[in-house]
């Protein structure tokens, strides 16, 4: 990926440097500077931008439908059942014993039913 970087930014140098054939430059190719550079945030765009907005959406809607009885990972590697949820906060259970509350951002991933008892089997 940092190869297409460096390509596309010698491509964008190279099409703003003026011709050295002596004519004084000419009008018709003024715009192409522009149009490169244009070229190049609609890249950015597409390539970075847009498909962090697109991870923000899905973990947004992950954190809203979060519920009671969930199995949930969170950013840090535990694995639980949602027992409680409020505004900010969930209450996550690690087993029978251990009960963490942490905010709801933190929740990575959502797990199919059964995961941790199919853990807990091995």
């Amino acid at each position: 990926m940092k190869n297409l970087y460096v390509l596309v930014t010698l491509i964008l140098v190279s099409a703003c440097v003026p011709p050295n054939d002596g004519s004084g430059g000419g009008g018709e190719a003024s715009f192409l500077p522009f149009l490169m550079l244009l070229t190049f945030f609609l890249f950015i765009y597409f390539v970075t931008i847009r498909p962090q907005q697109k991870r923000q959406k899905e973990h947004q809607t992950l954190v809203d439908s979060l519920e009671k009885g969930d199995e949930v990972m969170t950013s840090s590697g535990l694995v639980g059942r949602v027992e409680n949820v409020k505004d900010r906060y969930i209450s996550i259970k690690l087993n029978e014993n251990v009960s963490i509350n942490m905010q709801k951002e933190f929740v990575s991933s959502k797990l199919p039913k059964g995961t941790i008892n199919s853990i807990e089997a091995q």
